[in-house]
């Protein structure tokens, strides 16, 4: 079988997470991330070992996304407070 994820087809994932996420704000994106730590660390403490294991790894790509996300947000909202001021020269 051959291997789905390789350096051809890695940018076409990429463009199709991104356009998928692109309507989902980044805050959402972190809440799920939080979300899913939390449940994670509830199944670990019921036993259910390899469940909350599963969910946890999860939640690391999750975070990486919205922490991009966000800090796209926070950007462009920093460039659009900058252009606003007027400049003191």
């Amino acid at each position: 079988m051959e291997n789905l994820i390789n350096q051809e087809n890695l940018e076409d994932i990429r463009e199709l997470i991104e356009s998928k996420i692109a309507d989902i704000p980044g805050n959402y994106i972190l809440f799920g991330a939080i979300g899913s730590l939390l449940l994670s660390s509830y199944l670990n403490k019921i036993g259910k070992k390899q469940a909350g294991s599963i969910i946890g790894k999860l939640s690391i790509p999750i975070i990486g996304i919205g922490l991009a996300k966000y800090k796209d947000v926070l950007k462009s909202e920093l460039e659009s407070h900058l252009d606003l001021q007027p400049d003191n020269a």
